[in-house]
């Protein structure tokens, strides 16, 4: 064979160690915008993030920095504030840590080892993972390092090629880490290899030969976490926790053995592509009992991937082929809907149904995710050298490089509100579900008015024809949603900013009970839009069309019963997770997987019913926890596998806890309605147990919800008409700072500096919390809508939502 042959087959290796980077963060602290490994939060390949910016100047975006980091072709890990890459120089390979927003480099690690230039430049293939606090990496050589995210400090390290006697490919070890709980998966050995991330020894291998080029993809099915690996020549079905094998599809060899495109997983099918002529092809996943099994559906030559992978976006398949074409794909047929030639072996990935893609001459382009045809919304010229890796976005940057000499860049993309907006629990001017961004009644939104007109803020519009209910409204990437009882039925609508009616869709009976109407708001993250009913039903549409994805009835599925006046609870993501309270015997709570409604793990052995809470997330040294009010208790369970941490006595009268509790600095808060009062509790480090240190009967929120500012806590009480019923608590002492009735009982939230009251009677007021006192500012009375008014305000984009009943209004209260 001649070398020049030699050289254009082999343009393939850095992307395809590129595509070797995935992992799915279940202990990890990433933030909503982040993008803490390869493929993405969602490990899909796409951003969740929404209000970032196409609309370039000439010359492209603002470069923040740049960084010279070495050869390779690694692509860029970023997690709370941090990025991380990775490259070769002087024999050596090294990781680096850089403040994400600056450049400034915070620490580096280095290791001897060969560049290794085979027919391309040589250098780094896999890319850094980083998950609960610690960076995973691999060499090609296979010498595998656990370091702390913050110092750089080795936790500890193995060489699997020496001490394990794993062969290595022809080209490296190009897999990047998979953790999963308190594992690390990698593409090592003939079906892969599984570390303990606490120490670096073997939970299972499979063997001493070469494995393959792509990384290890999570998925569930059966109730049981899996991966989908890209060996050698066949992708293989494998129980994550043991190594054993369900399934495999074979003969899938190429010219030369190099299966570098991660698997794209949809429910039951996966989608997988290699080059060298050898095409794509779509499986479907069975579960028979205990029988697993794939069969094809469709194979053709229609996208072939040689590197790296293509993105998987409301029914088509982006992907940039061997031939140098951006392609889209029909998922369900294999049909080429179109081609856009001039990308050689480019990469891409994709933000808010936008195209993020990378020419492998350096060429940046973003261009609509729509299968109409090609739309280039911006291009600019981004680097030199052959470019192979894919580009990054994580909170309103982009992240890229190119091979020789390693130079990295960051581009700011940042949308107008000055962040790019993200998923649900991330920062930005949406309020994607129950309580705002990070579920603490708390928006991130300044610019707003101080004082509101005579009459209150301009409304903009209001809708009627909800139906009875007292959700509140999730609002996302332009649209409004929340839900209604119509007759018995229980409606999902979705409004544009103008309050426009887009559609609406049943999701199935609505609470008729004691009360009757809905109770719980919608979650939203990407095309994604979660809900759970008054009996318990978990459904996931598209939140763009309203079609229905996957539904699981949750008390039937984990023998949970129904609680006096219906499920009151609105749905929590966590990474890959959705969290719920079926507050069955061994299931109190549980972790369906978002994509397709199998179940991660539950909560086992306490019996307890739900109470009307919504579960949060709290982090403590790097470790992610859910923490709830359940039926007798405040719960703490590990969010990478649902184990019971604490269990805190605390039931309140009628088994109503229906205020989320509150954590600061080793300290949990709950309060309960009815004269219950509230009580806060030191837990020990490792959360194991817990001290009472204050009681009070002052703030005794019934279902309105609390805000926790500078130290304070914020809400109003239960007690009857006349009271004093708006309390500021110290979270430190329980100390009551002052209290004052202010517009009466009712929810709270917070923006630039104002608390917004409303009231069960109507009345919104504009408050200020002062050290000594609540000044009410402004105020007005909600005229519209029907019933009671229980559903907590929401506020995105300088708009106040207010919902009563039947219907919806939407105030200005932007600053001018």
């Amino acid at each position: 064979m001649k070398l020049e042959k030699v050289t254009k087959n082999f343009l393939w290796p850095a992307a395809c160690f590129v595509a070797a980077l995935m992992v799915l963060v279940c202990c990890g602290t990433a933030r909503g915008g982040d993008w803490p490994n390869w493929r993405g939060p969602n490990y899909n390949g796409i951003s969740d993030e929404t209000d970032w910016n196409t609309e370039w100047p000439e010359g492209g975006p603002k470069v923040l920095w740049k960084a010279s980091i070495g050869i390779g072709f690694s692509s860029v890990a970023v997690s709370d504030g941090l990025a991380y890459a990775m490259g070769n120089a002087n024999k050596a390979d090294t990781v680096y840590c850089f403040d994400a927003e600056t450049g400034e480099e915070k620490w580096t690690h280095s290791y001897a080892q060969r560049r290794d230039p085979k027919y391309y430049e040589g250098g780094t293939l896999a890319s850094p993972t980083v998950a609960g606090g610690k960076v995973y990496t691999i060499s090609k050589d296979g010498k595998v390092f656990c370091l702390d995210a913050k110092t750089g400090s080795v936790k500890w390290q193995k060489d699997i090629s020496k001490e394990l006697e794993i062969k290595r490919t022809t080209w490296g070890h190009s897999g990047s880490p998979l953790v999963i709980g308190e594992i690390v998966i990698l593409n090592a050995g003939p079906k892969g290899l599984a570390l303990k991330t606490t120490d670096g020894s073997v939970v299972w291998q499979s063997g001493k030969k070469p494995g393959g080029y792509a990384t290890a993809v999570p998925y569930m099915a059966g109730g049981q976490q899996c991966i989908a690996l890209f060996s050698f020549g066949e992708v293989i079905g494998i129980v994550a926790a043991t190594g054993e094998e369900l399934w495999r599809h074979t003969a899938w060899k190429n010219k030369y053995n190099v299966n570098a495109a991660d698997p794209i997983i949809s429910g039951d099918m996966i989608f997988i592509s290699s080059g060298y002529d050898h095409g794509c092809a779509l499986l479907k996943m069975q579960v028979d009992g205990q029988k697993h099994s794939v069969t094809k559906v469709w194979t053709n030559k229609n996208i072939r991937n040689k590197m790296n992978g293509s993105v998987l976006w409301q029914g088509y398949i982006y992907g940039v082929d061997e031939e140098g074409e951006l392609r889209c794909l029909d998922f369900k047929t294999g049909d080429i809907v179109w081609a856009q030639e001039g990308f050689g072996q480019g990469s891409l990935s994709l933000a808010d149904g936008k195209l993020l893609v990378l020419g492998e001459k350096g060429n940046l382009e973003i261009a609509e995710a729509t299968p109409a045809g090609f739309n280039r919304l911006a291009a600019a010229k981004i680097l030199t050298g052959r470019c192979w890796t894919v580009p990054v976005l994580a909170n309103g940057r982009i992240y890229t490089r190119n091979a020789k000499p390693g130079d990295l860049v960051c581009l700011d993309v940042k949308g107008k509100g000055g962040a790019a907006g993200a998923k649900a629990s991330s920062a930005g001017n949406d309020w994607a579900q129950f309580r705002g961004p990070n579920r603490n009644g708390i928006s991130n939104e300044t610019g707003l008015l101080k004082k509101w007109p005579a009459g209150g803020p301009e409304m903009l519009w209001d809708v009627d024809g909800l139906g009875t209910g007292f959700a509140s409204v999730a609002v996302s990437d332009g649209m409004i949603y929340t839900t209604g009882l119509v007759g018995k039925d229980g409606l999902l609508f979705a409004y544009d900013l103008a309050g426009n009616l887009k559609w609406k869709v049943p999701y199935g009976p609505g609470w008729t009970g004691s009360h009757r109407g809905v109770r719980t708001t919608p979650t939203v993250e990407a095309d994604r839009l979660y809900l759970r009913s008054g009996y318990g039903n978990v459904v996931c549409f598209n939140s763009k069309t309203g079609e229905k994805n996957w539904e699981v009835d949750t008390l039937k599925t984990f023998g949970g019963k129904n609680i006096h006046w219906g499920i009151a609870e609105s749905l929590l993501i966590d990474g890959n997770k959705l969290i719920c309270t079926p507050g069955g015997n061994d299931a109190v709570l549980a972790a369906l997987d978002k994509m397709t409604g199998e179940v991660i793990w539950t909560t086992k052995g306490l019996g307890e019913r739900s109470a009307y809470c919504c579960p949060v997330i709290i982090e403590e040294d790097g470790k992610k926890l859910i923490a709830t009010m359940v039926e007798k208790s405040i719960i703490i369970v590990d969010a990478a596998d649902g184990r019971l941490l604490c269990q805190i006595p605390q039931q309140g009268k009628h088994s109503i806890s229906a205020v989320s509790p509150v954590y600061k600095d080793g300290i949990i808060y709950g309060t309960n309605g009815y004269g219950g009062g509230g009580k806060a509790y030191k837990l020990s480090g490792d959360m194991s147990s817990f001290e009472k240190i204050w009681e009070d009967k002052n703030l005794d929120c019934h279902h309105g919800g609390v805000v926790f500012l500078d130290g304070n806590i914020h809400g109003s009480n239960h007690k009857p008409a006349g009271s004093k019923g708006w309390v500021c608590l110290e979270m430190a002492t329980g100390k009551v700072k002052y209290q004052d009735k202010v517009v009466g009982k009712g929810s709270v939230i917070y923006a630039d500096g104002m608390l917004y009251c409303y009231s069960e009677k109507g009345t919104v007021g504009l408050v200020k919390a002062k050290p000594n006192g609540y000044e009410l500012v402004s105020s007005f009375q909600v005229e519209k809508g029907t019933d009671e008014h229980w559903a907590h305000p929401a506020i995105s984009d300088g708009r106040l939502y207010i919902r009563h009943g039947d219907a919806l209004m939407a105030y200005n209260i932007k600053a001018q």
